[in-house]
């Protein structure tokens, strides 16, 4: 018996030296916020009526948070939201203010912005002068309209260039919304050879790799899937802590939430014969009963794609052409930037091409101008899903749906053309991508003009008219 009780002392000692209590509060000018959950990245706990919370630490935690709750905004440093506190073994107490901020759940906008990506001075300055005033003029309107925006950089917030850090994060905030981070493979320091000591630049930039917060009535997600092992090399996987953490969350949601998960690496690879990333399968699985939308980056093309029942990807077109060498994606997609909005609850989005206003949502060629189809009116919808409907008119009568093709397109051939004639080497990431999102139909001979008429899952309605140019 004594020595069953010497047993039990030294475990609950050894317990005491692994287990870090920490406490804190979580208050809006003073008063205590309670139902706020907070977390280590490993465990969660809630806010109590007082606004205290207690949470015993994993020893490998890196940050303490706090999942922003809707009607709040954590406060701001160059416009990255501080809802995040380093994690010291050494501190007990973490104390968290928010401020109110209205995206209630009436009306808010959140701009999903895939790959930035500059790697040198040139590309910096680029993003200074050509990106960054067009994003400036959208939050400038959503400022005049009243609409709470935020928006979210969908990794390779550069591009194997760290020193860029600063100076991307510093022209971000320049819109003067709330900017979220998600980290991307060119995020890492490919300097280091294990995960954790590659994502230190980033997280001294922008936070955790992974945390949430939420907005109106969805649960953002945002986690990292590269796992990185140096030297460039890394697996499009989110790691076994994150599935675990997600999975923790979910339970803690109501059945029936919208959540949306906001990561580099898409989860599915349509050119991959609709292959799913494995663990974001098991993530899917996690939140099951829920409406779930994955947001990503990392390919470079524009889609929306139903991966199954309840669950969409939005996987968003690089907002810098092709990697600075292009004015257009490699799939034909403008640079630009996908538009989340939420209005009393109702979640949808568009395509906001950067230049154009937003009734820009689709190209027609005349016939002779595709040569896969050369008798052939040819239409690109960029943001087409299965949800959309596309049909013709042909001198004002309607002619019916219009035939999906997949082709390489036109205006990216073109353009790849003219380089290789002016003697210039291609890089390998200009390659063009063969794209779903393009419809034909073929005029009579004596057609005089052309409208496409395109309808979103939303009812929103985009059209272009043609005037048809005659052979000579």
């Amino acid at each position: 018996m004594k020595r069953f009780i010497v047993l039990l002392l030294v475990c609950c000692l050894g317990a005491a030296v692994t287990a870090r209590p920490i406490r804190g509060t979580v208050k809006c000018a003073g008063t205590p916020v309670s139902g706020v959950t907070v977390t280590d990245g490993h465990s969660f706990t809630e806010s109590g009526a007082d606004g205290t919370f207690t949470l015993d630490a994993d020893d490998d935690a890196l940050f303490i948070s706090i999942v922003t709750p809707s009607g709040y905004l954590a406060p701001m440093e160059q416009d990255i939201p501080q809802f995040f506190r380093p994690y010291a073994a050494s501190t007990k107490r973490y104390d968290f203010e928010l401020r109110p901020w209205p995206a209630t759940g009436e009306v808010y906008e959140l701009l999903a912005i895939g790959d930035p990506q500059p790697k040198t001075a040139a590309h910096f300055d680029r993003l200074r002068t050509e990106i960054i005033p067009e994003l400036r003029r959208a939050t400038a309107l959503g400022k005049q309209r009243g609409t709470a925006q935020a928006a979210l950089l969908l990794g390779d917030i550069v591009w194997d260039s760290p020193e860029l850090f600063a100076g991307v994060r510093e022209q971000f905030a320049s819109l003067g919304i709330p900017v979220y981070g998600v980290i991307g493979n060119h995020d890492h320091d490919r300097n280091k050879y294990t995960d954790r000591e590659a994502t230190e630049n980033y997280r001294n930039h922008f936070g955790p790799t992974y945390y949430a917060f939420d907005m109106g009535r969805t649960h953002y997600i945002v986690l990292d899937d590269i796992v990185y092992h140096g030297a460039k090399k890394y697996d499009e996987q989110i790691d076994s802590l994150q599935l675990a953490w997600a999975a923790e969350y979910a339970r803690r949601l109501p059945a029936g939430s919208r959540v949306c998960v906001a990561m580099h690496a898409p989860a599915m690879k349509a050119w991959k014969g609709n292959q799913v990333m494995e663990s974001a399968a098991r993530l899917m699985d996690a939140f099951a009963g829920h409406e779930l939308h994955f947001i990503t980056g990392h390919t470079h093309v524009n889609s929306n794609y139903d991966i199954r029942e309840g669950v969409v990807e939005h996987n968003v077109a690089q907002i810098c052409g092709n990697l600075w060498y292009d004015p257009i994606n490699k799939d034909g997609t403008p640079k630009g930037y996908q538009l989340f909005r939420e209005c009393r609850g109702e979640f949808s989005w568009e395509y906001r091409s950067l230049g154009s206003p937003a009734v820009r949502q689709l190209r027609v060629w005349q016939p002779g101008q595709v040569e896969a189809f050369p008798g052939s009116v040819v239409a690109k919808i960029w943001n087409w899903d299965p949800c959309w409907t596309v049909v013709w008119y042909e001198d004002g009568r309607y002619r019916g749906a219009m035939q999906r093709i997949q082709i390489i397109d036109p205006d990216y051939a073109a353009h790849l053309d003219s380089l290789k004639n002016a003697g210039r080497k291609l890089a390998k990431s200009q390659h063009p991508r063969i794209s779903d999102f393009y419809f034909k139909a073929r005029p009579s001979a004596s057609a005089q003009t052309i409208e496409v008429v395109a309808t979103d899952r939303f009812g929103r309605r985009y059209s272009e008219r043609i005037t048809l140019e005659k052979a000579q």
